[in-house]
């Protein structure tokens, strides 16, 4: 327990001492209470004080606004066509070649370990992604941080977007033609261009999967793909609920029910549009929260939408049917890479659908949402507000704890960005100042002559 002892300050205990003592000299108790009956009263006062107290001082807590939540005033950006900018495309829409590319650059990280390190350049995306999981202080996080870096909090957007354009200029390295193309999940054709064997590979094989009222279905490892042959290093590839490995290979099982509501509605994207206030927009785009529709007060409810379900489509999980045909998102069993969002960037696919949310996101900025007034200044948590540095790109001022498969040390294993990398939520809410846009932006048509080539 904290106390406070400075500038004549009581501590807690102290507090409800006093707080007992006024009681009992205000109120004359009647003979009838008995001194075990006052000993309660005081045990539950203290207890009431002290939570009240420690609810005060945990500063990870974090819940969005209500989905009714106003933005500020609607600021539009200011274009410059002229600006050098790599597109960023549909996936449907490239050609054989920039496939090649893609998956040969891809396949180059992989094979590819820095001086020292016992994971490849790839791997080192994936350890990255997984340690942001561990930023709990009963797991020993240090320093300020508080609540997940990347993912349930405002700075979900910002942070993979960092991660995505560090993982592009990656590419880059072997590549320079390379961009990651996005996964939009309206596509009906989308998913099929991914799930060729010759570009992303196919859904996985040899596993059996029986689900309630729909019968037997198929999925497992990854056996035709430009990537069946990585041999995934089983300390990164495990099941986020049980922390055990999910083995060597590259696991899919695709759009197992009830993932198989593919290509997701235009509506669920237009009701993501309508609201101006940034932190809702980040809320339900993640997916894990919903708009509570059985309430007449403004709420959520846990969710399995937009960016979750992707993930799901892909990846494959096993529901509790019973409360998924009640609308309650229950999930049972982790099947796929892709569904067991710490080790998810270990299929190739992650990039695509992370492309899709970061363009979501810039559409959204564009229509009206530009600048640094939508993002939270301050009161959030630390390492959400618009000026606090993200992890890992934050100079080594906060640490993970220690997280994943028992035994494993993966913060020995990861090896950090320079200290002199400092980016924080304002630094990438231009991403056109980063050096991109993409196909069918404002800006798009006038510079794709000019981009790519």
């Amino acid at each position: 327990m904290r106390h406070l002892d400075s500038g004549g300050k009581k501590s807690r205990g102290e507090a409800t001492l006093t707080v007992l003592q006024k009681l009992s000299s205000t109120f004359p108790f009647s003979k009838r209470l008995t001194l075990r009956v006052f000993a309660g009263v005081i045990l539950l006062v203290a207890i009431a004080i002290i939570a009240l107290s420690q609810l005060r001082d945990n500063s990870s807590v974090y819940y969005p606004p209500p989905p009714d939540a106003p933005g500020p005033e609607l600021v539009f950006p200011n274009l410059s066509p002229t600006q050098a900018r790599q597109i960023r495309k549909s996936v449907t829409t490239l050609t054989p070649v920039e496939k090649s590319a893609f998956v040969n650059a891809v396949n180059a990280l992989q094979s590819t370990y820095p001086e020292g390190s016992q994971l490849s350049l790839y791997e080192q995306f994936v350890v990255q992604h997984i340690l942001t999981m561990g930023f709990r202080q009963r797991l020993g996080a240090t320093g300020p941080a508080r609540g997940n870096p990347a993912h349930s909090y405002p700075a979900f957007l910002p942070w993979h977007r960092q991660f995505l354009l560090d993982f592009e200029q990656a590419l880059q390295t072997v590549d320079a033609s390379v961009t990651v193309p996005y996964w939009d999940w309206t596509d009906p054709e989308a998913l099929n261009v991914m799930l060729q064997a010759d570009f992303l590979g196919t859904s996985g094989q040899g596993t059996f999967v029986n689900v309630p009222e729909h019968g037997r279905f198929e999925g497992g490892e990854v056996k035709t793909s430009p990537f069946a042959a990585w041999q995934l290093n089983e300390t990164l590839h495990f099941d986020a609920m049980t922390l055990e490995s999910l083995g060597p290979h590259l696991l899919r099982f695709s759009t197992l029910p009830p993932f198989d509501r593919y290509p997701l509605p235009q509506s669920a994207i237009a009701s993501l549009f309508k609201t101006d206030n940034y932190e809702v927009f980040n809320a339900l785009l993640e997916g894990a929260l919903v708009p509570d529709k059985t309430s007449d007060r403004a709420d959520y409810v846990p969710g399995w939408a937009l960016h979750a379900f992707a993930h799901s489509i892909i990846g494959g999980s096993q529901v509790d049917w019973t409360d998924w045909t009640q609308g309650i998102a229950h999930q049972t069993d982790i099947l796929g890479t892709m569904d067991s969002i710490p080790c998810s960037p270990y299929d190739p696919i992650f990039w695509l659908h992370h492309a899709n949310v970061d363009r979501l996101w810039a559409q959204w900025q564009d229509e009206g949402h530009s600048g640094d007034r939508f993002y939270p200044a301050s009161d959030r948590p630390f390492g959400h507000n618009l000026s606090d540095p993200m992890w890992p790109w934050d100079g080594g001022l906060s640490s993970p704890g220690s997280y994943g498969p028992e035994d494993a040390n993966l913060t020995a294993l990861f090896i950090a960005p320079a200290p002199s990398k400092i980016v924080r939520a304002q630094d990438v809410l231009d991403f056109r100042q980063l050096g991109y846009t993409y196909a069918g932006l404002a800006d798009a048509e006038a510079i794709g002559a000019n981009s790519n080539p």
